[in-house]
């Protein structure tokens, strides 16, 4: 694998998400505060793990082999921390209106895009060439 076509995987889950998000619209499966809620959720997961993919990778030229380990377990950090203050931003701010939907929906892409980020990282890690 290479870090051009793990990105591409990355484009993939975002490109599904964003489709599923207008078919949940066409079909009024969701309110538009929840598809709201939940576009934003996929936007800021995916340029999160865009940058956290970047300096990952950066960290597998550095002669310590931890701190390949510490990257990417930082960045899984980094991601679920983030996810996790706007999710109680999300619920300060609309109290009784929560969506509970969007919010199990918004864990489900953080989930998505953590396997295929850790996933990817690994096998670039196993390669000779390092992508």
């Amino acid at each position: 694998m290479t870090a051009k076509k793990a990105q591409y995987q990355f484009l993939l889950i975002n490109f599904f998400a964003i489709v599923l998000i207008l078919a949940a619209a066409r079909y009024s499966l969701l309110s538009w505060s929840a598809l709201g809620v939940l576009a934003t959720a996929n936007i800021f997961l995916f340029g999160l793990t865009l940058y956290l993919f970047r300096r990952t990778l950066r960290s597998f030229s550095d002669p310590n082999p931890q701190a390949s380990i510490r990257a990417i377990m930082s960045g899984f950090m980094i991601k679920f921390f983030s996810l996790a203050l706007a999710s109680l931003l999300y619920i300060l701010y609309m109290k009784k209106e929560v969506s509970l939907p969007a919010l199990g929906l918004s864990a489900v892409l953080y989930v998505l895009y953590a396997v295929a980020e850790i996933r990817a990282l690994l096998l670039l890690l196993k390669s000779t060439d390092h992508g």
